[in-house]
Formats: structure tokens, C-alpha cells, sequence
């Protein structure tokens, strides 16, 4: 399956978290708002998967998306995407390589990671899979600790844990861009305040309510809960 995009765009993949799954699409709407980018996207969005794929300008935007969001777990540049591993081959060897190259240097590090939805695989198999993909022109060595770069094999697997098909329905290979900021909930987290009151809210529910907003440097912000309330206390992350 061929990448195609519209316009300079690159095309992204974003890993969403599994909770709060009906605000995650917004949140994403609101901070490319904020970054001045339209939402675009060549999929309609399955509300249970975790995987979406965007069309964004550049990296710098896709970076600054990742510096706030608390949906999305990772972002990864799409190099290919398929049904099947032969579609996905199609997909890496179509995709062009002035942008890869110079990820696949032979004076650079990296590793390969293995991402899989609704199954687990075993390490033989991950290695299996990880061997598989020798067609990718790869010049650099396997640094498996501090590498420069991470790559990374998504295999999507639906969202019946009591169905899980034996091959994949969706595959994706990218390169790892950033990681949203999901560890700011447990940072933030009501059990570690002093004092909750009966309107303390959700850490979670907190940032994502100031990214709907699309809350920015020197905004003003109106909390009807500031004492016991936790939006006061995000805003300014």
C-alpha cells in the first residue's frame, strides 16, 4: 500500500492511549489548532484503536503536538503501512529514499522495536519479525541501549481480546519521533496531593481539558474550582 499525501505534508503515526478514548481525537484536533495545522488525516478513525494516521507540515509541528498531548503515547514518521507483510514490503520499498537516508547511515546507531496491539508476541517471534524486514537498506549498527535512532514494527491486531486473528489486520513501520506526556498524570496524580477536596479532579482530565481549550502562554483561565480543582494547577505545563 502505497503512501500517497497531500500537498508537503509527511504522514505520521500516532499511538494513542486506551483511556479516555473519546476525547482523544479532539485533543489532537485542538493542539495542531494551536500549532497552526489543520487536521488531516487519509482514515476515518476507528474511536477503539489505538492507531491514527495524520498528515502533518513538518516534524517541528509534530514534535510540538507531543510536547503537550496526554492521549498519544508515541508518534512515529510512516515509512509504509500494509494488510500483509508483502503489502507492507511494497509500502517501504515505494516510500522515498532522500527520507530515509539519512536515518540509515552507516556511521549512526539504531534499533528496532517491536509494537503489537491485542496480542503478545514471544521473543522468538519478535526477532522473526525484526529479520524479515533485511530488505530495508540499513548501512548503520544495532545499538540496542543508546541508540541514535528507533524504528519501530506496529501490528495491529483489533480490539476483541476475546477474538485475536491469527495475522495482523493493520502493520505500520516508522521511525520514532517522541513520546506524548503521559507521565505527567502519575506526576500530577491525586494521591499524591495533601488535600483533596470533593471537586479534585482527574489529572488526566485536567490536561486534557486545557488542551481542548487550546491554552496557551499568558492565556487567562477561569476555574470555578481553584482551591480543591487541579486546572489551575496544569495550566502553565
Amino acid at each position: 500500500m502505497a503512501l500517497s499525501r497531500a500537498n508537503s505534508c509527511r504522514r505520521y503515526l500516532l499511538l494513542l492511549a486506551q483511556d479516555n478514548v473519546e476525547f482523544r481525537l479532539p485533543e489532537i484536533k485542538s493542539l495542531l489548532s494551536v500549532c497552526g495545522c489543520q487536521f488531516q488525516s487519509p482514515q476515518e478513525f476507528n474511536i477503539n484503536s489505538p492507531f491514527l494516521v495524520l498528515d502533518i507540515h513538518n516534524e517541528e509541528i509534530a514534535r510540538r503536538v507531543m510536547k503537550r498531548t496526554v492521549c498519544a503515547k508515541s508518534l512515529f514518521e510512516l515509512w509504509g503501512r500494509g494488510s500483509t507483510a508483502q503489502e507492507l514490503r511494497a509500502s517501504l520499498t515505494s516510500y522515498p529514499a532522500v527520507h530515509m537516508k539519512p536515518f540509515l547511515q552507516s556511521d549512526s546507531t539504531y534499533r528496532i522495536n517491536i509494537c503489537t496491539f491485542n496480542k503478545t508476541l514471544s521473543q522468538a517471534e519478535k526477532i522473526k519479525r525484526i529479520d524479515a524486514l533485511d530488505y530495508l537498506p540499513f548501512e548503520g549498527k544495532v545499538n540496542l541501549k543508546t541508540p541514535e535512532h528507533i524504528f519501530c514494527l506496529l501490528e495491529d491486531y483489533g480490539t476483541d481480546p476475546n477474538d485475536i486473528p491469527e495475522e495482523p489486520f493493520h502493520i505500520y513501520f516508522g521511525r520514532w519521533i517522541a513520546d506524548g506526556q503521559r507521565g505527567l498524570i502519575e506526576s500530577y496524580s491525586i494521591k499524591k496531593r495533601h488535600f483533596i477536596g470533593n471537586t479534585s479532579m482527574d489529572a488526566c482530565l485536567s490536561f486534557i481539558m486545557a488542551n481542548h481549550a487550546k491554552v496557551k502562554a499568558n492565556d487567562l483561565v477561569f476555574d470555578p474550582f481553584v482551591g480543591t480543582g487541579l486546572t489551575f494547577e496544569v495550566q502553565p505545563l
